[in-house]
């Protein structure tokens, strides 16, 4: 049986590489017919698939993610949906109830998620991509950084949206907590970080953990191979789709 991978831009490349080396028999689709590979089935539509599926990967525009993940779901295949899952809640809320959905959370799967804890007086937040994604560095970047802060905090409220250059920084509370989330595409000074209470540092780029200035922990991990070998395995986590949910929810309250 094969994996469908839906999308072959910049991540449905990473998921490509990542799906051929843990060995998958694959089909590939994308609409633009130069993405080709001539190694695999390959199709310009997901509707005309013939092979026979277990699973399916969609890394498509986000516009067309809810539609495509529904042709799956209904035939109860479990569905890989990358970010951001939909444009709205309301769209999203077509799939969400599909147990056999999930939604790429990659940094789950970081060194430092062994680390997070809620903040007591302080959260801050960079991160800061060198390239760019579809709809805005919000949708973009701020998007694992909401869905880890969800894993802490239950009460979390956005107050502001600034802007100054190419930042865009979020202003909000997290269980009453202060907390600020910046970033920006095509940053000169690319960075994932966590400044937790001024005390702790969690370093999503370079998977490096800092209490008080000192290194606690380094550990480098292939992370999209092991979310993917998770989802293969039907270990995926289902609450990423809750989740999913309500960062659509607090990116669409933004004022």
């Amino acid at each position: 049986m094969h994996v469908l991978l839906v999308g072959l831009g910049n991540m449905g490349n990473k998921y490509f590489w990542k799906l051929e080396a843990l060995g998958e028999r694959l089909v590939l689709c994308d609409i633009d017919p130069s993405k080709d590979r001539k190694t695999h089935p390959f199709y310009c539509h997901f509707g005309d698939v013939q092979e026979e599926l277990k699973a399916v990967v969609v890394a498509a525009d986000p516009s067309e993610h809810v539609s495509i993940a529904e042709e799956f779901l209904r035939r109860g295949l479990p569905v890989l949906l990358e970010k951001p899952p939909a444009l709205n809640s309301e769209e999203f809320k077509r799939i969400s109830s599909y147990e056999k959905l999930y939604v790429s959370e990659v940094e789950s799967y970081s060194v430092c998620v062994e680390y997070l804890r809620k903040p007591q007086k302080s959260l801050k937040i960079e991160r800061f991509g060198k390239g760019r994604g579809y709809i805005s560095p919000l949708w973009d970047l701020a998007w694992h950084d909401l869905y880890l802060l969800q894993r802490v905090c239950e009460d979390i409220q956005v107050k502001a949206l600034k802007k100054k250059g190419i930042v865009w920084s979020l202003e909000g509370l997290a269980d009453g907590v202060p907390f600020t989330l910046s970033v920006a595409w095509e940053h000169p000074q690319p960075r994932r970080r966590w400044f937790i209470d001024e005390e702790l540092l969690l370093d999503f780029g370079e998977e490096r953990v800092y209490s008080g200035g000192e290194l606690v922990k380094e550990e480098k991990r292939d992370k999209l191979s092991m979310m993917v070998r998770d989802f293969l395995k039907g270990q995926g986590d289902r609450k990423s789709v809750k989740r999913a949910m309500k960062n659509l929810e607090l990116l669409e309250s933004l004022p």
